[in-house]
């Protein structure tokens, strides 16, 4: 059963979108060393989604042109553009979860992202198999995939927003994904979904 579902998720992260990275064409002034030829500079957010032309996996990095000193990630997912303030303390992060690079952060957010997409799906055919009902399988998979969600879906109720602000706290944030996104308004400081771009090896 164990092996059943780990195969499974790692089949949804073989089929995840790939990172692909929007460079651009000139040297953007005041830079920050942290980000590469990813960052665009100050762009709005119809720039970005132009910039991104509807590409699965497709990112940039932007500073926002009403805050200035934030930035953003500009994510290609579902047929939609996802925005995520970004953050910076010696390593990369939109949540509680680190990364060395941009790239490492987009890869596990992408891979987070499909998951969840599909996991309702998965359950579906758990349900409807009749080999998994006979030996007893559906019921403690669906079991256990639906657990994980409920507790992903309760901590993104309790998610803070957090600033732009110079040493703001930021505050613990959630796993999935689109909490974080920020809304169309870049006046507000809400978000779609907190996520942490926690996604493991899944090696049970």
């Amino acid at each position: 059963m164990i092996a059943l579902l780990c195969s499974t998720v790692y089949q949804l992260q073989q089929e995840a979108p790939r990172p692909k990275r929007i460079i651009c064409p000139h040297e953007v002034e005041n830079r920050p060393k942290y980000y590469g030829r990813e960052f665009h500079g100050i762009i709005s957010r119809e720039q970005a989604d132009e910039l991104l032309g509807g590409v699965e996996g497709a990112y940039i990095l932007r500073e926002s042109q009403r805050q200035p000193g934030c930035y953003t990630l500009a994510l290609r997912f579902g047929s939609q553009t996802l925005n995520y303030r970004l953050f910076y303390d010696g390593k990369h992060f939109v949540g509680e979860k680190r990364f060395e690079s941009i790239h490492d952060l987009v890869t596990d957010g992408l891979i987070t992202l499909y998951i969840e997409t599909k996991a309702s799906e998965y359950i579906s055919k758990m349900t409807t198999n009749p080999i998994y009902e006979h030996i007893g399988y559906a019921t403690l998979l669906r079991e256990k995939v639906s657990r994980r969600l409920s507790r992903s879906k309760t901590a993104s109720r309790k998610a803070s927003v957090t600033t732009c602000e110079e040493n703001a706290p930021v505050e613990k944030i959630t796993s999935l994904v689109r909490r974080a996104a920020l809304t169309q308004n870049d006046n507000h400081f809400n978000y779609e979904k907190a996520h942490n771009f926690k996604v493991r090896t899944f090696m049970l």
